[in-house]
């Protein structure tokens, strides 16, 4: 396997490359804007399939923590008229991210280079790896932070069919600023990804009082 590997392995970096297998086979991708399974087409192989089977049919995506633009790509491929928000303030991931947009020639993306949260204003962000990025006062820059809940009363973002949320300890705080939306009859379907024992358990009892079925 190694072997069979080995010359895809040393492409470079920023190289425009060809997914190679999956659902996003044929799709342009930046070689080193996220990890290579990508392009290889197995990158999160069990979390790829059910979402783009759940999301089939939806019409707008909320992609919070987009870093490079994985999942909008993805849902865009299984929802060519979709339109989708996407949040990510990391200025080199907001890079990858349009430039993965504009590649594959896709359009209705909205794209904020924003931290959410229940807050707004401009919080200290540590931005570890380009992965594993997070609001924090031990931050080492400054990003612009914004309140969905406001985002949507002023009309600037769609009630999603949808919402991916990947932002690295900040879940339990976006989805408090959300329980108007959550406890609605327009239930979102919620794709959460949680990073401690502690938060994981705070947003579970917090999506269960909304009534929300966990799958």
């Amino acid at each position: 396997g190694k072997v069979l590997r080995l010359p895809f392995l040393i492409i470079p970096d920023n190289t425009v490359v060809l997914i190679l297998t999956g659902i996003l086979k044929g799709k342009k991708w930046i070689r080193g804007s996220h990890n290579k399974s990508v392009w290889l087409g197995n990158y999160e192989r069990k979390q790829t399939k059910t979402f783009a089977e759940k999301c089939r049919g939806k019409n707008v995506l909320w992609d919070l923590g987009a870093h490079s633009g994985y999942y909008t790509l993805l849902f865009k491929t299984v929802n060519e008229e979709s339109t989708v928000y996407s949040f990510e303030p990391v200025e080199s991931n907001s890079w990858y991210f349009q430039k993965h947009m504009d590649l594959n020639n896709l359009v209705k993306i909205n794209h904020f280079k924003n931290a959410v949260s229940d807050k707004e204003g401009v919080l200290k962000f540590a931005k570890g790896n380009s992965v594993g990025g997070k609001l924090c006062e031990e931050g080492d820059m400054e990003v612009s932070v914004v309140k969905l809940s406001a985002l949507l009363e002023d009309g600037e973002i769609e009630v999603p069919d949808i919402i991916k949320m990947d932002i690295e300890g900040a879940e339990f705080e976006v989805l408090k600023d959300l329980k108007s939306l959550l406890s609605s009859n327009q239930k979102p379907l919620i794709f959460l990804s949680t990073h401690s024992r502690k938060d994981h358990d705070s947003c579970i009892d917090l999506i269960k009082l909304l009534e929300y079925n966990i799958i």
